[in-house]
């Protein structure tokens, strides 16, 4: 999606379904075929207040068998899937699994499966600064080089709300892990949110100006990730629950890393080659917590959309909460 703002309007202008964009392009576009491909991928969210081109509301036993169909694709005892909820007007009206969670137990995906978020994960992140903006602890238009005085002299023209609006211009990490060619994924080390860290430490420069052009940054959330550790005085998985799952009892819902938690009820990621599916659920990038490290079920998500509409966490309010750079419209926090 192209910004034509130069990404200084909010930090964060529509947290309500994450999936909305994902399953809207990929009803609308290739159905079924292209479901079968997002297997992987394993979890949709629609809410109909803010999909209104989503093919058929499931009010009706009939509307939900067209539903039903278009995800026919994916029933399966043996092969991964996916589980969908459709909300409308703050209601459930559709909610099912198809396939298993993985190869091995064969267990049936449902509302309680979690499944990695991936990229979705950012909205969580991108909340945690807000309440740290709430708390007074940060600030919009604080520098990298505020919060790490050890940061290249490029950091001092990236503010927070560029990490925020993918405006910073960051280098891409995927791009500066740089293993030797030929090199299989299994046997490069998974970097971590610290790691990325260091790599645009020692950067000299970014892609563009910051704050001149709007480019998806993966980068960006993985450096708000060790912001929010740096400022809160807590590691980032632990601030996300202590904040943001506990108070919304999500309680399925976790920033997974290794060693330190687990996933219940855990849907697995697999490719499909060579007439089969096989488990490719790791990546070096899969322990990045900021940018895409959360795991969650249709059960808690249903939870958030909720507290999102109903402004448990977040409310409506004219400025910034805990920012003045004098931009109205913003969100402020609450309750928490």
């Amino acid at each position: 999606m192209k910004r034509t703002d130069g990404g200084k309007g909010l930090p964060l202008r529509t947290l309500r379904c994450p999936f909305v964009s994902f399953a809207a392009k990929d009803l609308n576009r290739q159905g079924r075929q292209v479901l079968a491909k997002c297997a992987k991928i394993g979890l949709l969210l629609a809410a109909s207040a803010w999909l209104p081109t989503f093919p058929v509301m499931a009010e009706s036993p009939a509307q939900q068998e067209q539903v039903d169909h278009i995800f026919s694709v994916l029933k399966s005892d043996s092969a991964p899937g996916a589980a969908v909820l459709v909300i409308k007007d703050g209601e459930a009206v559709f909610e099912r699994g198809y396939g298993v969670a993985d190869l091995h137990s064969r267990r049936k995906i449902d509302a309680h499966t979690n499944f990695r978020l991936a990229s979705c994960t950012k909205q969580f992140t991108a909340v945690a600064v807000m309440l740290l903006v709430h708390d007074g602890k940060l600030h919009y238009e604080d520098r990298l080089t505020d919060i790490f005085p050890d940061f290249p002299e490029y950091g001092r023209s990236i503010s927070i709300r560029n990490l925020l609006n993918h405006t910073s211009g960051l280098l891409d990490y995927e791009d500066l892990m740089a293993p030797p060619p030929g090199t299989p994924a299994e046997e490069i080390p998974q970097i971590k949110d610290a790691g990325v860290l260091q790599l645009l430490k020692q950067q000299k420069t970014t892609k563009y100006p910051p704050g001149t052009k709007w480019d998806y940054s993966n980068s960006g959330y993985a450096v708000l990730a060790m912001v929010v550790e740096r400022v809160s005085g807590q590691p980032f998985g632990d601030f996300l629950h202590a904040r943001i799952f506990a108070p919304l009892d999500m309680k399925q819902t976790v920033a997974y890393e290794k060693s330190k938690n687990t996933v219940t009820n855990r849907a697995y990621g697999h490719t499909q080659g060579g007439g089969a599916w096989h488990e490719q659920d790791q990546s070096p990038t899969s322990a990045v917590l900021g940018d895409g490290g959360v795991y969650s079920s249709l059960d808690d998500l249903a939870k958030w959309d909720r507290a999102l509409m109903h402004h448990t966490l977040l409310t409506r309010g004219r400025d910034e909460a805990g920012d003045h750079s004098g931009q109205s419209g913003g969100w402020q926090c609450a309750g928490t």
